[in-house]
């Protein structure tokens, strides 16, 4: 059932169940792959659960609606839409595939009712295959949210936390593999270790308890505007900046990053190789980050058959991108794109081979 509401609306939730409540966000370019991330969350839950979906609507037409409603026919789940006001977050920056529906779950603790203490929050590009009532259970105290290192960048800066005795030779010999040594670069200025781990924001378990008596929507916000020259990965910055040495860590396996597959073995890796090997082999939750999305024209994703089975699996059964032809600016764009990366690799290897090598 999926019922549209209003952001005055009182939303009809049972904070009693140990059904979870899971709150996503999405516009029209999302519609697809959020009916992938509902069907598969709803169809993974143990017997007895029933999935409550409260889903922020950043500009989904009618049609796209009808798709979604039969997606979610005989599934466990209920959806309620709340459509709120975008001009909150409309000054932020977009770029890439992130438009402003990105920003709305920095908004949840207003938005949700204020007996709901916590939510699970998905993102709507994810591919859920464990039963999410697991991440519901699980217990915040006093942390801002629960969230799993960020593979692709998962220190606050690579080279302080590699400086130091927390640095293994596996994560040092990692470095020429991150996409960002230091996804906030402004990090000294602002007080942060910056030896500290740094999360996805795509999946989190939310306390929006501690949220509410810490005006948190308010400093997150503040954040990115204050900060606006060194905003890198939209709200996952705001978020790290603000919950810095305040969240909880998840099992990476709860949110496998596309870059997980940059890293040659679990011997260059930069986090545990256990957890490495669980996270690659063994998802409970694929995250199709990055622009490289599957469900777009020749943007390959080791993942990306996996998806269309799951997509088979919804109304839009049978929907395939079509080919665009041949644009030459795409092409230039996509091989630059990975000369640099290469360029990049070799030159942090290089620099990382006149290191001495961590004890």
């Amino acid at each position: 059932m999926i019922h549209i509401t209003s952001q005055h609306r009182k939303l009809q939730l049972d904070v009693t169940s140990t059904s979870p409540i899971v709150l996503c966000a999405a516009d029209e370019n999302y519609v697809k792959p959020l009916a992938v991330t509902l069907h598969s969350a709803a169809s993974n839950l143990a017997d007895g659960h029933q999935l409550q979906v409260v889903l922020l609507d950043g500009g989904i037409s009618e049609t796209s609606w009808g798709g979604l409603r039969e997606t979610l026919i005989g599934l466990p789940v209920t959806v309620q839409v709340i459509r709120p006001d975008l001009t909150q977050v409309s000054d932020l920056m977009t770029s890439h595939h992130i438009s402003h529906a990105a920003y709305l779950r920095l908004l949840a603790a207003k938005i949700l009712p204020d007996d709901i203490d916590k939510v699970i929050y998905l993102d709507s590009d994810v591919l859920v295959l464990d039963n999410v009532t697991k991440l519901w259970q699980i217990e915040l105290g006093a942390a801002y949210c629960a969230a799993a290192v960020d593979i692709a960048c998962p220190f606050i800066d690579a080279e302080e936390h590699f400086a130091s005795a927390e640095s293994s030779e596996s994560s040092f010999n990692a470095v020429p593999y991150v996409a960002a040594v230091s996804p906030i670069p402004n990090w000294r200025q602002l007080g942060i270790d910056g030896k500290g781990r740094y999360f996805n924001s795509g999946v989190m378990v939310l306390n929006l308890k501690r949220w509410r008596q810490d005006d948190i929507c308010r400093k997150l916000l503040k954040c990115l505007r204050d900060n606006s020259a060194h905003v890198w990965c939209w709200d996952q910055y705001a978020l790290n900046v603000v919950f810095a040495g305040q969240w909880k860590p998840l099992d990476p396996r709860w949110n496998q990053g596309t870059h997980v597959y940059e890293y040659p073995s679990e011997d260059v890796c930069p986090i545990a190789p256990e957890q490495f090997v669980a996270m690659r082999d063994r998802p409970a939750i694929v995250h199709y980050t990055t622009e490289y999305k599957p469900w777009l024209y020749r943007k390959f994703h080791p993942q990306r058959d996996l998806f269309f089975q799951h997509l088979d699996q919804t109304a839009f059964v049978g929907w395939r991108p079509e080919n665009p032809g041949f644009r030459f600016s795409e092409w230039w764009t996509f091989n630059l794109v990975q000369l640099i990366r290469r360029g990049v690799v070799n030159y942090r290897r290089w620099v990382s081979f006149r290191r001495p090598a961590v004890s």
